[in-house]
């Protein structure tokens, strides 16, 4: 029973969220805190735009830390920002794994091939 009230809630928070940005994106990741404990974390993004991309890739010769997390807060939805402030506090590598999946939406591929011809 409770399953469900969690799963109903989750759809009317997905629901404004999309009613407020459009198209928004829900990233998980279960982080192993040490070898007994796991968390489930969950944030909620808009699609990053080119502009976007464009700023993280000008101020990666900066540091690429710092412009990871730029780009993930330029595309965070409010409602998600103060969690995702706080888990990169403890969790800073949690950056390349959400910045990997928020690139894979602009292009950003795992698997390219080159062959000489």
């Amino acid at each position: 029973m409770e399953e469900i009230k969690k799963d109903t809630a989750q759809k009317s928070q997905t629901e404004e969220l999309k009613e407020k940005y459009g198209k928004v994106y829900r990233v998980g990741a279960t982080i192993e805190v040490d070898d007994e404990t796991e968390k489930n974390v969950e944030f909620f993004f808009k699609r990053p735009s080119t502009a976007s991309y464009d700023r993280y890739v000008k101020t990666t010769a900066q540091g690429a830390t710092k412009a990871l997390k730029v780009f993930l807060f330029d595309n965070v939805v409010e409602e998600s920002r103060a969690s995702l402030e706080a888990n990169l506090e403890k969790f800073p590598a949690l950056a390349l794994s959400i910045g990997e999946k928020l690139l894979g939406m602009l292009g950003l591929s795992k698997q390219t091939n080159l062959k000489m011809l």
